[in-house]
């Protein structure tokens, strides 16, 4: 039945059980989404969040603007009524004359302590998001690219525009590690994640430099680490693109993963 799980949805503020979810949710283009992970009950990185859950009806030219404490409210109330405290809810948007809001759970899969240990494997895919800055649901490249990472036994495609450059993943962002510094595309080339930001930050205030640049497919195997960012994997170490392998246990990334938990921590939000 859809995306959404568990058992009520809210739909412009009114509750609805999940069962109802495909009468009632219309999928209509454009739509723009974000999804929070919830740690205790609370959303992580909330207030980020509705920024670019605004940006992005800014950058399609819609008159829409979510507002922060009703879109707390719903987000709490909608964990109270499902009794959960640990999952990710999304938001989606659309039809924005009369605009429709709606809050729901997704099925949330999280990487295993084996996985952040061991780094997880990755492959290189064409593929190109139109207007890369807006959240913008592309449900066919989403299910193409779900297809081919399940067929072969994949956590993530790391996507390459035409000009053999690569931009991010398809549902993360990606950075790369040389000595004490961190590599990562241009912002203007990928969705701007907010675990991304916060990666950016907590990089600096180690003292490692971080460098925005185009990072062609050929230039990767001079690389020691790398590791993807997103709001389920957080800070994720990669062990694999296709037959390149990565340094898991990089100095650099192990102290980012570390702060980063520190910082998402609802105690210390």
């Amino acid at each position: 039945m859809g995306e959404a799980v568990l058992k009520y949805f809210l739909h412009n503020g009114k509750e609805y059980e999940v069962n109802n979810f495909d009468i009632i949710y219309k999928e209509l283009s454009p739509s723009i989404y974000e999804v929070i992970r919830l740690i205790n009950g609370k959303p992580v990185f909330l207030e980020d969040h509705i920024e670019r859950l605004n940006n992005s009806a800014k950058l399609l030219g819609v008159n829409y603007s979510a507002d922060l404490n009703e879109m707390k409210r719903q987000i709490v109330h909608l964990a109270n009524i499902n009794n959960i405290q640990n999952y990710n809810v999304k938001i989606v948007v659309n039809n924005f004359n009369d605009p429709n809001v709606y809050l729901f759970f997704i099925k949330s899969i999280y990487p295993t302590e084996y996985d952040y240990e061991n780094g997880v494997k990755t492959t290189l895919y064409k593929a190109t998001r139109e207007n890369p800055n807006a959240k913008v649901i592309n449900s066919q490249l989403r299910e193409k690219i779900n297809n081919y990472l399940k067929e072969n036994n994949l956590y993530e495609a790391i996507l390459v525009n035409n000009n053999d450059e690569i931009t991010e993943g398809s549902r993360s962002n990606i950075f790369f590690i040389k000595n004490n510094t961190l590599y990562t595309a241009p912002k203007e080339d990928v969705l701007v994640g907010i675990t991304r930001i916060k990666v950016i930050e907590i990089a600096k205030n180690l003292g490692f430099e971080v460098v925005e640049r185009k990072i062609k497919v050929d230039q990767i195997n001079d690389f020691e680490a790398c590791f993807l960012t997103g709001t389920s994997p957080k800070v994720l170490p990669i062990s694999h693109i296709d037959d390149k392998a990565f340094n898991v246990k990089n100095p650099v990334l192990k102290k980012i993963m570390a702060e980063y938990d520190k910082k998402c921590h609802p105690s210390e939000m």
